[in-house]
């Protein structure tokens, strides 16, 4: 089955290519999971679970249960970016199908909607900007992104009962207006119990989330049981 969004891909041993290529240990995860794990090392050590959402150009989410990461199956856990908006219609979406998150809610998705109705805009950075700049129109169509990602992220909270939801990517620095929508429709519609103590923040490590998950997934596979057994045989 090939993938629509990374077509050429399906099936590629990149790991297997890169290590051969550079003899040494190679780690490749999806993007929003290095995020999420970097966020959680640095900042909500303490939050045992935590689910990290992206809003960039895509729209998808890092697991992390019993403070571990959690991939599923197919290593496909988390794509929030593809589940239905209630009301969205038929708005098309780059995987084929319609009304997908993504679709209506990413910051591509914004960008669109806003360069429609005559904003000058192309980018999500073009959305934040307007947005800092006071611009109205951004504003309201930022929050009502927010609030299509908390009518699938509801579902997720009633399901996974985390202690923090961490929003990140690009368009979260559009400040508050993102974070709003969010929380307006998730504390609305999730159970109250799944809500008594929830959390929903604007990711500390910004920028950098990817960076520092990815190092602390190399301090993980180095100071791995089999890594230091091997070490010391």
């Amino acid at each position: 089955m090939n993938p629509p969004i990374m077509p050429g891909w399906d099936g590629a041993d990149v790991p297997g290519t890169l290590r051969r290529a550079l003899g040494t240990t190679v780690l490749v995860d999806n993007d929003v999971n290095v995020m999420a794990l970097g966020e959680h090392r640095t900042a909500w050590r303490e939050a045992t679970d935590l689910v990290f959402v992206k809003v960039a150009t895509g729209i998808g989410a890092g697991i992390i249960m019993d403070g571990n990461l959690r991939r599923g199956a197919q290593g496909a856990a988390g794509d929030l970016g593809h589940i239905r908006v209630p009301g969205a219609g038929d708005v098309p979406c780059r995987c084929g199908n319609v009304g997908c998150l993504e679709a209506v809610a990413s910051g591509q998705a914004v960008a669109n909607a806003l360069r429609a109705a005559g904003a000058p805009v192309t980018s999500s950075a073009d959305v934040v900007a307007l947005v800092r700049a006071g611009d109205l129109d951004a504003s309201h169509a930022v929050r009502q992104a927010g609030r299509d990602i908390g009518a699938v992220l509801a579902a997720t909270v009633s399901l996974l009962n985390p202690s923090v939801v961490v929003v990140g990517g690009i368009l979260a620095d559009a400040g508050e207006n993102l974070l709003a929508g969010i929380r307006e429709v998730v504390y609305q519609r999730s159970l109250p119990l799944a809500t008594q103590h929830l959390r929903i923040a604007t990711a500390h490590t910004r920028a950098e989330a990817g960076v520092l998950g990815a190092s602390a997934m190399a301090v993980d596979a180095v100071l791995s049981a089999p890594a230091v057994e091997a070490l010391v045989s």
